[in-house]
């Protein structure tokens, strides 16, 4: 009641107010009668305003730190389960490549060059294997001498084997073979400097060699057995000027383990009876080896000691060769360091001679070389998975070497040899690299310095050898093959009355070979040789035929 008391005498002054300035306000606006007029419309300005952008910040100067405890009570969790049964594991047969049991080669070339290879194996099986192979590769062209003549360069190689092999399942092994060899060639190269027409019956030389093979061996894998490996072989070789000889080498070998060392002996004896030696009709040599190898999982070594008896009409010569190799890991799979000392006697009876050279005298006797020493050093290992490298070195002694020269009683165009004690340093190399499964390449080095000590020259021996290889498999269905042989300088004594040095030079040799596989069991190939055409010499006096190519194809059933 008493705020309705005051507010009432307020109401009543405002009202009087408002009546009382009504009628001035009234006389005013009838006194003001001007015109306005708005030139543009009204604009408002704000003026220019400025941001405080640093943020407010409270300063709390209580550090709180939480404190948290917790604790944890393991209850195990009971789950059921009910095992399944599992379904025994099936082998699947792998598929096993199928074996063709024949094949055969054939092929025609220039200089009317023909070949014929077929070969008949039995296929698979756990306890026996036999088979027959026959090759044949021969040429009937004409070769240029140096005095531009052109003589009869025949040739021609026959092979014939019947082997076979029986396993049994007490880890013992026979096996043997029958085989006929014959080689045929002329005695083309005379001397350019005479002028002479050779008749080609006198000038014909054949090398015929039958023979057979026994071998016996174990390959009990634990130590509880003595393993063993026995071989024998026979050979009858003749030529075509009635010279022969008979030739048995017996082989024997037997070894333990024991643990991580094996202790072993070798033996072999070379026994030749010929109608040919001037000093006897027959010739032994005869070697013991007992020898003790071990081995750990960085390094392995082997050490024997070689006693040889040389025999020859009562003349009986002695010999003992220490070898040793020791062999240890640099780097595991990468780098693989080797080295010894080596030796022994090279026997030379006529067969090993006719197949080095084949345009010796008939008959030609040369005596057997003594290697007293050979000291050896080597690396090998891999850079990469399908790569592998090998370096090697060695220094050694030989009494007694043979070199081939031209005979001066005739025309030159056959061979005898002269001895003498040579010191060799030899170094070579190799490297095989496999890119992927279509290219595969090699590189092969060797060089030998001789230092002689009565002949001012190792005779035909070349200081510098090396080959390349490559070959491309273009989806197995081309095949590509591409190799260089390359020869360094040689040097010859010639026939001559006043006997010279002749210099051989040195030759690239470039083959090439492509192979079209139009099925496995049938394809076409075409082979390269001597693609530059270089007519070098193999020996004094025998060019070589130049540029060869050569087609056929092979079958297989």
């Amino acid at each position: 009641m008493m705020r309705r008391k005051n507010i009432y005498p307020l109401f009543l002054i405002l009202t009087g107010a408002f009546f009382l300035f009504s009628p001035l306000a009234r006389a005013q606006q009838e006194e003001i009668k001007k015109e306005v007029k708005v030139v543009k419309p009204y604009e408002p300005v704000l003026s220019g305003a400025r941001k405080i952008n640093i943020p407010p910040v409270t300063e709390d100067t209580t550090k709180y730190h939480p404190s948290i405890h917790y604790q944890i009570s393991p209850h195990p969790m009971m789950m059921p389960y009910q095992p399944r049964p599992i379904k025994p594991a099936r082998m699947t047969g792998e598929s096993i490549p199928r074996l063709y049991k024949s094949y055969l080669k054939l092929g025609i070339g220039n200089y009317i060059t023909p070949l014929a290879e077929i070969s008949i194996t039995s296929l698979r099986s756990r306890d026996h294997a036999y088979g027959f192979y026959l090759g044949s590769l021969s040429s009937y062209g004409n070769v240029k001498l140096g005095n531009g003549k052109k003589v009869d360069g025949n040739y021609g190689n026959t092979n014939l084997m019947f082997y076979g092999k029986k396993m049994y399942r007490n880890s013992v092994n026979i096996g043997g073979s029958l085989f006929l060899n014959r080689n045929r060639n002329y005695f083309y190269g005379y001397n350019p400097v005479l002028d002479t027409v050779l008749s080609k019956d006198d000038i014909k030389q054949a090398y015929l060699d039958p023979g057979a093979t026994i071998h016996l061996y174990s390959t009990h894998a634990d130590s509880n057995h003595l393993n063993y490996d026995f071989r024998i072989r026979y050979d009858y070789f003749s030529d075509k000027y009635s010279n022969y000889q008979h030739g048995v080498k017996f082989k024997a070998g037997i070894f333990k383990m024991l643990q991580k060392k094996t202790l072993g002996l070798n033996a072999d004896v070379s026994y030749f009876y010929t109608n040919m030696y001037s000093t006897g009709d027959y010739m032994t040599v005869a070697n013991i080896e007992p020898w003790y190898f071990q081995s750990t999982s960085e390094w392995r070594i082997k050490a024997s000691i070689v006693g040889t008896v040389d025999a020859m009409q009562g003349n009986t010569t002695v010999r003992l060769y220490p070898r040793v190799r020791f062999q240890f890991k640099i780097i595991p799979g990468y780098l693989l360091a080797y080295l010894g000392m080596d030796g022994g006697m090279k026997v030379n009876d006529y067969q090993t001679i006719t197949s080095i050279n084949p345009y010796v005298k008939p008959g030609l006797y040369v005596q057997n070389s003594d290697r007293k020493m050979d000291f050896y050093l080597g690396l090998s290992g891999s850079f990469a998975p399908g790569t592998a490298y090998k370096l090697y070195g060695s220094y050694a002694l030989v009494d007694n070497m043979p070199f081939f020269v031209n005979d001066t009683n005739g025309v030159g165009n056959q061979f005898y040899v002269l001895y003498d004690d040579v010191q060799i340093a030899h170094i070579s190399g190799e490297f095989i690299t496999q890119v992927g499964k279509k290219l595969s390449l090699r590189l092969w080095g060797r060089y030998n310095s001789y230092t002689m000590s009565s002949i001012p020259k190792p005779w035909h021996e070349p200081e510098l050898k090396a080959s390349f290889g490559l070959r491309y498999d273009l989806r197995e269905k081309i095949l590509l093959t591409a190799d260089m042989m390359y020869i360094g300088k040689r040097f010859a004594l010639s026939p001559d009355p006043i006997p010279q040095t002749i210099l051989l030079k040195s030759y690239p040799d470039l083959n090439l070979g492509i192979e079209y596989r139009y099925r496995k069991i049938l394809s076409f190939f075409l082979r390269l040789n001597n693609m530059a055409g270089i007519r070098y010499e193999t020996w004094n006096q025998y060019p070589t035929q130049g540029f060869f190519i050569m087609g056929g194809f092979t079958y297989s059933l």
